[in-house]
């Protein structure tokens, strides 16, 4: 289906060249690096957090102001670093006009994604924050150590806030980790991987493509294909594709290889060596790239394998000194508790469909043939119990699956094992088109409503999500 670029690295035709040539200038701006949110307070068990969402104008083009919404005007918001076990409290304020950016509403609903937390606090599409609200989420990080994000998540209208900035990193730690000698401090790096469209005058364009909102301008940290100067030094890059529904398959340009540590759910048991990733949206990588074996003064490209022209770059390290390195990849993590297909109590299947079919009338994107109502309650899972989840595309475009509440591991994608580096705990997997995909998972710890959903945000907003109760 000629769909344009969505989930395959392409560009929308319908969006003239960015203005000073999308990638043909890269490099030329420095990494962003968010700053780590200050918490307000502290107790014996609790960390309290603020954040204002408001409208601000920040320079993502050189010499020029773009309008964005971002948690303290900042694209990507802050920071968050938690630490397993001690509560993190997070008071929003809703600082947005009653009409934000691209005509939308200023509700919003805010999502910790990957976050085990109790239905209260996961941001359900309905669960409003309007506009001069403020409204705390309470998150209990009694959960594994991961690179987690938080975003808006407003049914509707998720594809254009996070397209203009709604999103930031959360990462959870703990001692175990802290204890591997793995690169930290600043040699730790978050990186959101985003792609967006500018007009003329240097503002966002979005357009509401239903088949998924693509751009031709790569962002790292809201930094256009920046540099970022690096030691001779092993170095930990968190990769969150951040992107509305772009895929990307990440590679070195000197065809060195990188290790992954984990991915959505935190390390896998085992450090897994790849030449090339490939991250769908809301995917994440836990990752440690080596560059020790570069000259003072070389450089290597973080590369786009899926991506042409404008998109085909991410990111230019490049090595400015050298450094005493003490820190190692340790050849083992701490051990998977692997889930039985045995210990399931339920299989449910899932269809995801839509498409061309559905632009011809009532909703485009449908789960089980039903588009979502927040009312409806699609499944209900027993508090406690585990349960296999299949997914079944009959579409002829990918869907990233994401499930709130907990983590699952992937049985099988077409009917194959899936690779060491999806071996692990998972909150988001990619769903061939006309392909299948089967999980399992154990809904722990939390009874209420939540929601499964394509992560592709303009199918999301155009109906692919299911409402699921876990039961007492």
């Amino acid at each position: 289906m000629g769909c344009p670029g969505v989930m395959a690295g392409g560009e929308n035709p319908s969006i003239p060249p960015f203005l000073f040539g999308a990638g043909g200038k890269p490099f030329t701006q420095a990494l962003n690096i968010p700053p780590v949110l200050k918490p307000t307070s502290t107790t014996s068990t609790t960390e309290f957090y603020d954040l204002a969402l408001r409208e601000a104008d920040v320079e993502i083009i050189p010499g020029m102001l773009t309008r964005i919404m971002g948690f303290n005007g900042l694209t990507p918001g802050p920071t968050i670093r938690a630490r397993v076990g001690r509560q993190v409290v997070v008071s929003h304020s809703n600082n947005l006009p009653v009409t934000t950016l691209g005509g939308t509403p200023g509700d919003v609903a805010i999502h910790l994604h990957g976050g085990h937390v109790p239905s209260s606090e996961d941001g359900f599409p309905t669960d409003t924050v309007p506009p001069g609200a403020n409204r705390s989420y309470t998150y209990p990080n009694d959960q594994l150590p991961a690179t987690l994000w938080y975003h808006d998540h407003l049914m509707d209208f998720t594809g254009p806030h996070v397209w203009f900035g709604m999103a930031g990193f959360y990462i959870l730690t703990d001692d175990y980790e802290d204890s591997l000698g793995l690169p930290s401090g600043a040699y730790e790096i978050p990186l959101v991987i985003q792609d967006r469209n500018f007009d003329t005058n240097g503002e966002l364009v979005y357009t509401g493509n239903r088949f998924g909102e693509t751009g031709n301008t790569i962002l790292v940290n809201g930094t256009i294909q920046p540099y970022f100067q690096v030691a001779a030094h092993k170095y930990r890059f968190r990769v969150l594709n951040g992107s509305n529904a772009r895929r990307y398959q990440i590679a070195l340009s000197n065809g060195q290889p990188f290790h992954v540590l984990g991915m959505e759910g935190g390390l896998l048991p085992a450090p897994v060596k790849v030449n090339s990733l490939v991250l769908a949206p809301a995917e994440r990588a836990d990752i440690v790239v080596d560059f020790s074996s570069l000259p003072v003064g070389g450089s290597v490209v973080l590369q786009n394998s899926l991506g042409s022209g404008s998109t085909a770059n991410i990111i230019r390290f490049d090595v400015d000194r050298v450094e005493t390195d003490t820190s190692q990849i340790p050849p083992s993590f701490r051990p998977l508790e692997k889930l039985s297909t045995s210990q399931a109590v339920l299989t449910r299947g899932f269809t995801f469909s839509g498409g061309m079919m559905g632009m011809m009338g009532g909703s485009p994107w449908v789960i089980n043939g039903k588009p979502f109502d927040p009312d409806r309650v699609d499944a209900n899972p027993k508090l406690g119990t585990v349960e296999i989840w299949e997914f079944r595309n009959m579409s002829m475009m990918d869907h990233p699956a994401h499930l709130h509440q907990t983590m699952f591991q992937i049985l099988d994608i077409n009917g194959t094992p899936p690779p060491p580096t999806h071996a692990g705990w998972k909150d988001t997997v990619n769903v061939p088109a006309m392909g299948s995909v089967r999980i399992i998972m154990r809904f722990a710890d939390y009874a209420g409503r939540y929601v499964l959903h394509c992560h592709v945000l303009e199918h999301e907003d155009n109906a692919m999500m299911a409402r699921f109760d876990v039961v007492p």
